[in-house]
């Protein structure tokens, strides 16, 4: 974390100084996620909300870092607490009554990007931007128990269910970026993909009752994003008839 905080200092020092930029800028989004490949075995479409800061420089090529939170409540393993159910499928607390436990997905990812930015006219900076992200993925399932008392579901056991993943990732992006002309508030939407070569990052499986593989495998996921854009500097604003 403190590095990322480093790299956006350092990237916002270097827009302040390069007023040739054609302009800086930092994003509010929400992605609408479908997982494919194994990860689909896993689980279902989930949400993504993140922000981001880029910076396009005169040539049209921008580049900038990211970070997004993931969430979802489709986990489809209906199996993973058969050893510690009963034959309805029921969890039994400490106390002896059955309890509430509910899966849900969890995860984040951040990237470093840069892209092309395609401009309709040179007075507008409306157009298409492609970019490519190198960066970090990491997802589980969040196991809440909801401050029931399960000693087989307390917060030791619970990394023998979660499936913590993590692993280098890149996202392919392509949006379009509409700047109106009158308002400080612009907006984006695109559509990205995602693919995060991860493994599970636990020792053992306690719902299958064996050791974890160490191999990795490809998590990927079709994400469709809406994001608003809060510019910080745009050069030749006369020019460009923002205001």
């Amino acid at each position: 974390m403190r590095n990322i905080l480093f790299i956006l200092l350092s990237v916002v020092f270097i827009n302040l100084k390069a007023q040739e930029n054609k302009q800086s800028a930092f994003t509010f989004n929400y992605t609408y996620q479908i997982p494919t490949s194994d990860l689909a075995n896993t689980f279902g479409d989930n949400s993504a909300i993140g922000a981001s800061y880029f910076l396009e420089t005169a040539n049209n090529l921008f580049y900038g870092i990211e970070g997004n939170y993931m969430f979802g409540d489709n986990v489809k393993d209906s199996t993973l607490f058969d050893n510690i159910s009963t034959s309805t499928g029921a969890i039994i607390g400490d106390d002896g009554h059955y309890t509430n436990v509910v899966l849900m997905q969890r995860g984040l990812d951040a990237y470093l990007f840069m892209g092309y930015a395609f401009h309709f006219k040179e007075t507008n900076l409306s157009g298409i931007y492609i970019s490519q992200g190198f960066g970090y993925l990491q997802h589980q399932i969040y196991i809440n128990t909801k401050n029931q008392n399960i000693p087989q579901l307390d917060e030791e056991m619970k990394k023998g269910y979660d499936r913590f993943s993590n692993g280098f990732s890149t996202k392919l992006s392509a949006d379009y970026k509409y700047y109106s002309k009158k308002g400080k508030f612009q907006a984006s939407a695109g559509i990205n993909y995602t693919m995060a070569y991860t493994k599970i990052n636990r020792s053992y499986d306690f719902a299958n009752q064996q050791h974890y593989s160490s191999q990795r495998k490809w998590d990927q996921l079709l994400g469709f994003k809406f994001e608003i854009i809060i510019p910080i500097h745009r050069k030749n604003e006369e020019e460009f008839h923002y205001f």
